[in-house]
């Protein structure tokens, strides 16, 4: 009887031990975008486009971009082919005025709009419908948040990403500072979550601290999304002589508690502003402002972004 018991416990033993390790493989190309590391290769086209905060949406004739320029809506449009070829649309803010930091997102009810609004005492992140699936145009627009809306004069906030959760809620990514620390880099990363895309409320906690802004939800593919930012126009250098900003990569998973971002980008250049898309597995095409904040004169540069 004790041998046999012993037998079937080993085997028993055995078993959990195979079950394990089949358990451990499956799930180890789920975890295998968080190890390997990202390569950022600069495309060799010349878009001709002036401007910083681009956003890009995919569409059949090319990539649409929105972009914050010297234009009396605020933002400019063009479309793009993928030889770098831009072509100027029109587009219409209506009663709005000038808007920057534009962005687009799928909700419950359809595409609607997000930026940001100034006036003579404040900024605030708005939102509306779009009137037609381009979202070259929207409809009236209302205030996100009560805790969106900070004085005229505030540094270092702003530049919402809109993003479509899987679940069909839309969650907004911003950069929100403490001025008060007297810090090179105050920037953090807050989040506002909603069930219907117009009502948003602030969920607890920072994404990202420690000076990182401009962020771009590239992919919210369970337990594997992707994320690139920058860093703060103030992290690094002097007060002289400021580092040009760099290009970072982090991922998450669940699109709350994120890694710490890795650099993609040297400092030969000041890169900011990225906004891409997926165009194959694990590939994705960005586009960012580049320039420095010395002289404010910056164009929007094209680049891939693969995954090793």
């Amino acid at each position: 009887m004790v041998k046999s018991m012993k037998t079937k416990t080993t085997k028993l033993a055995c078993a959990i031990a195979t079950t394990a390790l089949v358990g451990a493989i499956l799930m180890a190309p789920a975890q295998a975008a968080f190890a390997k590391s990202w390569s950022f290769t600069e495309d060799s086209v010349s878009l001709g486009l002036k401007g910083v905060s681009p956003h890009v949406q995919k569409t059949s004739n090319g990539d649409r971009l929105w972009r914050r320029d010297m234009v009396p809506t605020g933002t400019a449009v063009t479309m793009c082919d993928s030889s770098g070829n831009c072509t100027q649309e029109t587009f219409s803010t209506g009663s709005a005025g000038p808007v920057s930091d534009f962005t687009i997102a799928k909700t419950p009810s359809g595409w609607r709009a997000y930026f940001k609004s100034t006036d003579t005492s404040s900024q605030k992140i708005m939102s509306a419908p779009c009137t037609t699936e381009d979202c070259l145009s929207f409809g009236t627009a209302v205030l996100t948040s009560s805790e969106m809306v900070v004085p005229k004069e505030q540094k270092a906030w702003g530049v919402p990403d809109a993003v479509t959760l899987p679940d069909g809620r839309v969650r907004i990514y911003i950069v929100e500072s403490d001025m008060s620390q007297r810090t090179s880099c105050p920037e953090n990363v807050a989040s506002y979550i909603s069930s219907d895309g117009i009502s948003f409320t602030k969920e607890s906690g920072w994404r990202l601290t420690g000076g990182y802004v401009d962020t771009e939800i590239l992919s919210t593919k369970k337990n594997n999304w992707v994320m690139i930012v920058a860093d703060g126009p103030g992290c690094g250098g002097s007060k002289d002589s400021r580092k040009p900003q760099q290009l970072f990569i982090t991922t998450s998973k669940n699109g709350l508690k994120w890694a710490k971002p890795k650099v993609l980008t040297k400092t030969d250049s000041g890169r900011l502003d990225p906004t891409g898309y997926e165009i194959k597995a694990n590939t994705y095409r960005i586009y960012y402002a580049s320039g420095s904040i010395t002289d404010n004169n910056y164009s929007i540069k094209r680049a891939t972004l693969r995954l090793k």
